[in-house]
């Protein structure tokens, strides 16, 4: 029974060295300069991810590839971004949060445009079909 509680009074001193040893800081506590690089890494993965997009449009790729490759070709951006806020000593969850949010965002992005896309291409599929039959 004492080695019960013993080893619970153990975890429980591990666990909070564990977490103040963890950084609390986040993006906005971090010098001006770093918060502007911080702000032109986001910007820059934004301006990858347009580029692109625009780049795959002109292949005749399936959509979900081109999102895939797009994803891929963007991902040394936000390395950049997350090596920015780790050298700053940002907390590790709130880096790698702001990396899948961003990535998050530009997959919903890109599948919502591959949809459109998909979309119209059927359409107008269904147009060149209506104007054969008259």
């Amino acid at each position: 029974m004492s080695n019960h509680y013993l080893a619970a009074s153990l975890m429980a001193i591990f666990s909070t060295n564990a977490i103040a040893d963890e950084s609390l800081l986040t993006p906005w506590d971090m010098p001006q300069q770093a918060i502007d690089e911080m702000t032109s890494d986001i910007t820059d993965y934004n301006k990858c991810m347009m580029q692109s997009r625009l780049n795959a449009n002109k292949t005749r790729k399936d959509a979900a590839q081109n999102a895939d490759e797009i994803l891929q070709s963007c991902e040394p951006k936000l390395d950049e971004l997350k090596e920015l806020l780790t050298a700053n000593n940002v907390n590790p969850g709130l880096t790698e949060g702001m990396a899948r949010s961003l990535r998050s965002k530009a997959a919903r992005q890109l599948m919502g445009q591959a949809m459109n896309n998909m979309a119209a291409q059927a359409a107008a599929m269904e147009n060149v079909e209506k104007s054969k039959q008259q």
